[in-house]
Protein backbone atom coordinates (compact mmCIF):
# COMPACT_ATOMS: atom_id res chain seq x y z
CA UNK A 1 0.00 0.00 0.00
CA UNK A 2 1.22 3.64 -0.44
CA UNK A 3 0.22 7.05 1.01
CA UNK A 4 -0.80 9.65 -1.49
CA UNK A 5 -1.02 13.35 -0.20
CA UNK A 6 -2.60 15.84 -2.53
CA UNK A 7 -2.29 19.27 -1.88
CA UNK A 8 -5.22 21.39 -3.39
CA UNK A 9 -6.79 24.88 -3.94
CA UNK A 10 -10.19 23.54 -5.76
CA UNK A 11 -8.86 24.84 -8.83
CA UNK A 12 -9.32 22.82 -12.05
CA UNK A 13 -6.22 21.88 -12.11
CA UNK A 14 -6.05 20.87 -8.81
CA UNK A 15 -9.13 18.62 -9.23
CA UNK A 16 -7.48 17.33 -12.50
CA UNK A 17 -4.21 16.16 -10.24
CA UNK A 18 -7.19 14.76 -7.66
CA UNK A 19 -8.54 12.13 -10.65
CA UNK A 20 -4.84 11.67 -11.02
CA UNK A 21 -4.06 10.38 -7.62
CA UNK A 22 -7.40 8.43 -7.55
CA UNK A 23 -6.43 6.29 -10.39
CA UNK A 24 -2.55 5.91 -9.11
CA UNK A 25 -4.45 4.90 -5.80
CA UNK A 26 -6.45 2.43 -7.11
CA UNK A 27 -3.73 0.92 -9.26
CA UNK A 28 -1.30 0.58 -6.28
CA UNK A 29 -3.39 0.15 -3.57
CA UNK A 30 -2.97 2.74 -2.27
CA UNK A 31 -4.73 5.92 0.29
CA UNK A 32 -5.05 9.71 -0.42
CA UNK A 33 -4.79 12.65 1.91
CA UNK A 34 -6.25 16.15 0.33
CA UNK A 35 -4.76 18.64 1.96
CA UNK A 36 -5.94 22.28 1.70
CA UNK A 37 -3.63 25.41 3.19
CA UNK A 38 -5.06 28.36 4.01
CA UNK A 39 -3.28 31.98 5.06
CA UNK A 40 -4.23 33.48 8.26
CA UNK A 41 -6.41 35.94 8.24
CA UNK A 42 -4.36 39.29 9.07
CA UNK A 43 -6.29 42.28 11.19
CA UNK A 44 -4.14 45.57 11.18
CA UNK A 45 -5.12 48.85 12.65
CA UNK A 46 -5.72 49.55 16.62
CA UNK A 47 -8.49 46.97 17.42
CA UNK A 48 -9.44 45.27 20.48
CA UNK A 49 -8.24 41.45 21.09
CA UNK A 50 -11.39 40.19 21.41
CA UNK A 51 -12.79 42.04 18.18
CA UNK A 52 -9.72 40.46 16.35
CA UNK A 53 -10.20 37.04 17.74
CA UNK A 54 -14.07 37.74 16.95
CA UNK A 55 -12.68 38.07 13.08
CA UNK A 56 -10.27 35.77 13.01
CA UNK A 57 -12.94 33.15 14.09
CA UNK A 58 -15.47 34.40 11.45
CA UNK A 59 -13.27 34.04 8.80
CA UNK A 60 -12.07 30.54 9.91
CA UNK A 61 -15.37 29.68 9.73
CA UNK A 62 -16.32 30.76 6.40
CA UNK A 63 -13.02 29.05 5.11
CA UNK A 64 -14.37 25.54 7.24
CA UNK A 65 -18.01 26.10 5.00
CA UNK A 66 -16.01 26.88 1.60
CA UNK A 67 -13.90 23.56 2.31
CA UNK A 68 -16.86 21.74 3.10
CA UNK A 69 -18.77 22.42 -0.28
CA UNK A 70 -15.54 21.88 -1.74
CA UNK A 71 -14.99 18.45 -0.55
CA UNK A 72 -18.35 17.41 -1.38
CA UNK A 73 -17.47 18.37 -4.67
CA UNK A 74 -14.53 16.35 -4.80
CA UNK A 75 -16.24 13.11 -3.67
CA UNK A 76 -18.41 13.83 -6.66
CA UNK A 77 -15.53 13.90 -8.96
CA UNK A 78 -14.33 10.12 -7.59
CA UNK A 79 -18.34 8.80 -7.74
CA UNK A 80 -18.58 9.89 -11.17
CA UNK A 81 -15.19 8.28 -12.01
CA UNK A 82 -16.25 5.49 -10.52
CA UNK A 83 -12.85 5.89 -7.78
CA UNK A 84 -15.05 6.29 -5.12
CA UNK A 85 -13.77 3.18 -3.58
CA UNK A 86 -10.18 4.99 -2.91
CA UNK A 87 -9.55 5.69 0.41
CA UNK A 88 -9.92 9.44 1.03
CA UNK A 89 -9.02 11.85 3.72
CA UNK A 90 -9.43 15.47 3.74
CA UNK A 91 -8.02 18.10 5.85
CA UNK A 92 -7.47 21.78 5.87
CA UNK A 93 -4.45 23.57 7.51
CA UNK A 94 -3.92 27.04 8.50
CA UNK A 95 -0.48 28.31 7.30
CA UNK A 96 2.13 28.10 4.30
CA UNK A 97 1.69 24.81 2.04
CA UNK A 98 5.60 23.91 2.45
CA UNK A 99 5.53 23.56 6.05
CA UNK A 100 2.22 22.27 6.44
CA UNK A 101 3.25 19.28 4.15
CA UNK A 102 6.59 18.92 6.16
CA UNK A 103 4.62 18.77 9.48
CA UNK A 104 2.30 16.08 8.23
CA UNK A 105 5.23 13.67 6.57
CA UNK A 106 6.75 13.78 10.06
CA UNK A 107 3.28 12.88 11.36
CA UNK A 108 2.19 10.27 9.25
CA UNK A 109 5.41 9.05 7.00
CA UNK A 110 3.75 9.44 3.11
CA UNK A 111 5.09 7.50 -0.15
CA UNK A 112 4.22 9.99 -2.76
CA UNK A 113 3.27 14.01 -2.94
CA UNK A 114 0.95 14.44 -6.23
CA UNK A 115 0.14 18.53 -7.23
CA UNK A 116 -1.56 19.62 -10.35
CA UNK A 117 0.90 22.35 -12.08
CA UNK A 118 -0.55 23.87 -15.18
CA UNK A 119 1.21 25.67 -18.38
CA UNK A 120 3.85 28.77 -19.33
CA UNK A 121 1.32 31.68 -19.31
CA UNK A 122 -0.73 33.80 -16.97
CA UNK A 123 -0.95 34.70 -13.65
CA UNK A 124 -2.29 31.81 -12.32
CA UNK A 125 0.10 29.08 -14.55
CA UNK A 126 3.33 31.48 -12.96
CA UNK A 127 1.18 31.29 -9.06
CA UNK A 128 0.89 27.35 -9.43
CA UNK A 129 4.01 26.61 -11.05
CA UNK A 130 6.02 28.04 -8.80
CA UNK A 131 4.33 26.04 -5.53
CA UNK A 132 5.12 22.95 -7.47
CA UNK A 133 8.44 23.96 -7.52
CA UNK A 134 8.83 24.71 -3.71
CA UNK A 135 7.21 21.84 -3.18
CA UNK A 136 9.57 19.78 -5.40
CA UNK A 137 12.77 22.29 -3.90
CA UNK A 138 11.91 21.76 -0.01
CA UNK A 139 10.00 18.76 0.34
CA UNK A 140 12.04 15.09 0.89
CA UNK A 141 10.13 13.16 -0.79
CA UNK A 142 9.16 12.30 -4.26
CA UNK A 143 6.61 14.50 -5.86
CA UNK A 144 4.54 13.72 -9.18
CA UNK A 145 3.17 16.72 -10.97
CA UNK A 146 0.24 16.85 -12.86
CA UNK A 147 0.25 19.34 -15.76
CA UNK A 148 -3.56 20.76 -16.75
CA UNK A 149 -4.12 18.58 -19.57
CA UNK A 150 -2.61 15.37 -18.26
CA UNK A 151 -5.10 12.18 -18.07
CA UNK A 152 -4.40 8.93 -16.73
CA UNK A 153 -4.56 5.97 -19.23
CA UNK A 154 -2.14 3.83 -17.18
CA UNK A 155 1.34 4.14 -17.24
CA UNK A 156 2.99 1.82 -19.83
CA UNK A 157 6.04 3.48 -20.71
CA UNK A 158 8.14 5.49 -18.04
CA UNK A 159 10.98 7.91 -18.84
CA UNK A 160 14.05 8.12 -16.50
CA UNK A 161 16.33 10.65 -17.48
CA UNK A 162 20.08 9.49 -16.20
CA UNK A 163 23.71 10.05 -16.08
CA UNK A 164 24.47 6.34 -15.28
CA UNK A 165 25.70 7.06 -11.75
CA UNK A 166 25.41 5.47 -7.69
CA UNK A 167 22.95 7.81 -7.12
CA UNK A 168 20.50 6.94 -10.37
CA UNK A 169 20.39 3.04 -9.75
CA UNK A 170 19.37 3.61 -6.11
CA UNK A 171 16.50 5.47 -7.26
CA UNK A 172 15.85 3.16 -10.08
CA UNK A 173 15.63 0.21 -8.07
CA UNK A 174 12.99 1.94 -5.54
CA UNK A 175 10.87 2.31 -9.31
CA UNK A 176 10.95 -0.72 -10.65
CA UNK A 177 9.07 -2.39 -8.01
CA UNK A 178 6.13 -0.39 -8.50
CA UNK A 179 6.48 -1.14 -12.39
CA UNK A 180 5.29 -4.84 -11.73
CA UNK A 181 1.57 -3.43 -10.92
CA UNK A 182 1.30 -2.53 -14.70
CA UNK A 183 4.41 -4.42 -16.35
CA UNK A 184 5.35 -1.07 -17.10
CA UNK A 185 8.74 -0.60 -19.09
CA UNK A 186 11.78 1.91 -18.00
CA UNK A 187 13.59 3.76 -21.06
CA UNK A 188 15.92 4.84 -19.32
CA UNK A 189 17.48 8.11 -21.66
CA UNK A 190 20.82 9.80 -21.38
CA UNK A 191 21.60 12.55 -23.87
CA UNK A 192 25.12 13.38 -24.67
CA UNK A 193 26.17 16.55 -25.13
CA UNK A 194 29.25 17.58 -27.64
CA UNK A 195 32.22 15.80 -25.68
CA UNK A 196 30.36 14.66 -22.88
CA UNK A 197 29.44 11.22 -24.51
CA UNK A 198 29.51 8.32 -21.84
CA UNK A 199 32.07 5.50 -21.92
CA UNK A 200 31.16 2.13 -23.62
CA UNK A 201 32.14 0.30 -20.22
CA UNK A 202 29.81 3.21 -18.05
CA UNK A 203 27.02 2.08 -19.84
CA UNK A 204 27.52 -1.90 -20.65
CA UNK A 205 27.63 -2.21 -16.13
CA UNK A 206 24.95 -0.37 -16.17
CA UNK A 207 22.68 -3.02 -18.40
CA UNK A 208 24.57 -5.83 -16.44
CA UNK A 209 23.17 -4.29 -13.32
CA UNK A 210 19.27 -4.56 -14.54
CA UNK A 211 19.43 -7.07 -17.54
CA UNK A 212 16.77 -9.12 -15.33
CA UNK A 213 14.18 -6.34 -15.29
CA UNK A 214 12.00 -4.81 -18.08
CA UNK A 215 14.80 -1.40 -18.54
CA UNK A 216 15.90 -0.34 -21.90
CA UNK A 217 18.73 1.86 -22.28
CA UNK A 218 18.48 5.53 -24.94
CA UNK A 219 21.55 7.49 -25.66
CA UNK A 220 20.60 10.35 -27.57
CA UNK A 221 22.88 12.93 -29.11
CA UNK A 222 21.69 17.11 -28.77
CA UNK A 223 23.17 19.69 -28.00
CA UNK A 224 19.96 21.22 -25.94
CA UNK A 225 19.32 18.04 -23.33
CA UNK A 226 15.64 19.56 -23.18
CA UNK A 227 14.84 19.25 -26.97
CA UNK A 228 16.57 15.39 -26.56
CA UNK A 229 14.25 14.24 -23.82
CA UNK A 230 11.39 15.77 -25.28
CA UNK A 231 12.05 14.14 -28.63
CA UNK A 232 12.59 10.72 -26.76
CA UNK A 233 9.27 11.21 -24.76
CA UNK A 234 7.93 11.55 -28.89
CA UNK A 235 9.37 8.57 -29.91
CA UNK A 236 8.59 6.06 -27.11
CA UNK A 237 5.19 7.29 -25.78
CA UNK A 238 6.11 7.85 -23.10
CA UNK A 239 3.53 7.70 -20.33
CA UNK A 240 5.41 9.58 -17.17
CA UNK A 241 8.99 11.14 -17.11
CA UNK A 242 11.53 10.66 -14.18
CA UNK A 243 14.24 12.79 -13.22
CA UNK A 244 15.97 13.45 -9.79
CA UNK A 245 16.62 17.78 -8.80
CA UNK A 246 20.56 17.31 -9.06
CA UNK A 247 20.19 18.02 -12.36
CA UNK A 248 19.58 21.73 -12.40
CA UNK A 249 19.63 22.48 -15.52
CA UNK A 250 16.81 19.50 -16.86
CA UNK A 251 14.64 20.69 -14.03
CA UNK A 252 14.65 24.39 -13.99
CA UNK A 253 14.85 24.78 -17.97
CA UNK A 254 12.09 22.13 -18.29
CA UNK A 255 9.93 24.59 -16.50
CA UNK A 256 10.98 27.92 -18.48
CA UNK A 257 8.42 29.49 -20.39
CA UNK A 258 11.46 30.05 -23.64
CA UNK A 259 10.85 26.35 -24.70
CA UNK A 260 8.81 26.47 -27.67
CA UNK A 261 9.45 23.35 -29.06
CA UNK A 262 7.26 20.27 -27.82
CA UNK A 263 5.79 22.49 -25.07
CA UNK A 264 2.47 20.01 -25.55
CA UNK A 265 4.32 17.26 -24.02
CA UNK A 266 5.08 19.64 -20.90
CA UNK A 267 1.36 20.26 -21.04
CA UNK A 268 0.82 16.34 -20.81
CA UNK A 269 3.20 14.25 -19.11
CA UNK A 270 3.57 13.84 -15.51
CA UNK A 271 6.69 14.48 -13.90
CA UNK A 272 8.04 12.39 -11.01
CA UNK A 273 10.75 14.10 -9.39
CA UNK A 274 13.17 12.91 -6.75
CA UNK A 275 16.46 14.08 -4.64
CA UNK A 276 19.75 13.79 -4.94
CA UNK A 277 20.34 11.08 -2.01
CA UNK A 278 16.92 10.69 -0.96
CA UNK A 279 17.40 6.93 -0.18
CA UNK A 280 20.66 7.17 1.33
CA UNK A 281 20.77 5.12 4.70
Amino acid sequence: MIKVLLPTDFSSTANNAFLYALHLCKNYNGELLVLHSYAPHIVSGNISTELVDNAQLGNTLNKFDYFKDQVKMMRTIAEVNNLDQVSVKFIMEEGELVQNIQEITKRDPLDLVVMGTTGNSGFENKLLGSKTAAVIKNVTIPVLSIPHFAKFEGIDAIGFTTIYDDEDAKILHEIIPYTKYSTADIYCIHVNKPNEKKNTQEIAQWKEQFKDEQVFFIEKNEDNIVKGVFDFIEEHSIDLVSCITRNKSFFDRLFERSIAEKLSYHKRIPLLTFHEGMFNE
